[in-house]
């Protein structure tokens, strides 16, 4: 990836008012903003997320990263309604969201499941992508904000996909409050690619 830019669409979803999906992303763009690379990063924020919300942003943005944070379990996102008030959240299954994945002209790259017991869509999600991260149990608001804003600022620095991923999960193991959340993250890939080699931000080579 060159300076023509790297699009990130990121996903916050909390219908019930409960996960600081707001500060996470905040967090994200203050450490973007610091980084080497910040003026050839884009990140597109749709917040309370639905499943229209999505499609328009895999069509309009054509992102080279699709990240959520939200609720999930083995089996599903959960992603909002548009009701006007707090309460259950749409489900949607992790074969529907990794179809919604594939079925664009252009795939994105990279997937980021910034969410509880979300490891479980990977081996789906890679069918339709080449790289994905979920979470391998239950994380904390801690430890899953540690994660996304070094993860993204390490990215954001020229750093491959692996090291940003393996410096994300130092710096929550170096927090006393996520620390025991540390193993959780995962990364899966398609056998053919290395994650070491796949840098999504570089400076111009002119």
């Amino acid at each position: 990836m060159s300076s023509a830019g790297l699009r990130v669409l990121y996903l916050t979803a909390s219908s019930a008012g409960d996960l600081r999906v707001g500060e996470e992303i905040r967090r994200v763009r203050a450490g973007v903003r610091g980084a080497l690379h910040r003026d050839v990063v884009e990140i597109e924020h749709l917040p309370a997320a639905t499943l229209g919300d999505l499609l328009d942003g895999l069509t309009r943005v054509a992102p080279h990263v699709v990240s959520f944070s939200g609720h999930a379990d083995e089996g599903f996102l959960e992603f909002e309604t548009g009701a006007d008030r707090r309460g259950s959240g749409h489900r949607l299954a992790a074969k529907v969201f990794a179809q919604a994945m594939g079925a664009v002209d252009v795939p994105p790259r990279l997937v980021v499941l910034n969410a509880c017991k979300s490891q479980a869509h990977l081996q789906e999600l890679v069918k339709a992508v080449p790289l994905a991260v979920g979470m391998a149990g239950s994380i904390g608001d801690p430890a899953a904000l540690a994660f996304a804003a070094r993860f993204y600022a390490s990215l954001t620095d020229g750093q491959s996909v692996l090291a940003a991923y393996r410096l994300a999960k130092v710096q929550m193991a170096g927090s006393t409050d996520s620390m025991m959340d540390a193993d959780l993250p995962v990364l899966v890939h398609d056998p053919a690619l290395d994650p070491a080699a796949v840098r999504l931000v570089s400076p111009d080579p002119s």
